[in-house]
């Protein structure tokens, strides 16, 4: 089992929402508190306004158990919505790296 970093990047739907990011993120900071492998996260927004999403975990499986956890939720339906208000899916990459 090895470390793994996990980069999510996006635009917003437009770019007066950075203070509505600024505060989502911060959510989403407190509620990956205690869980299980989880490590740290950091959002970072670029000169060209794509924000980057930074996530260590102690092992691939841990962050895709917590996935699936938070998708059986009765609010992640609400949670979601909430989120593509602010995020432009259609723009959303993310990339695994395995930590050495």
């Amino acid at each position: 089992m090895s470390k793994v970093i996990i980069i999510v990047s996006f635009e917003l739907n437009n770019q007066n929402l950075i203070e509505d990011w600024e505060k989502m993120s911060a959510k989403i900071s407190a509620d990956l508190e205690g869980v299980d492998g989880f490590i740290y996260r950091d959002s970072a927004i670029s000169e060209n306004n794509k924000v980057y999403c930074i996530l260590k975990w102690n092992s691939l499986e841990q962050s895709k158990r917590f996935r699936v956890t938070l998708e059986a939720r009765e609010d992640w339906p609400q949670m979601m919505a909430d989120f593509s208000k602010i995020v432009n899916m259609e723009t959303m990459t993310q990339e695994v790296l395995k930590v050495f």
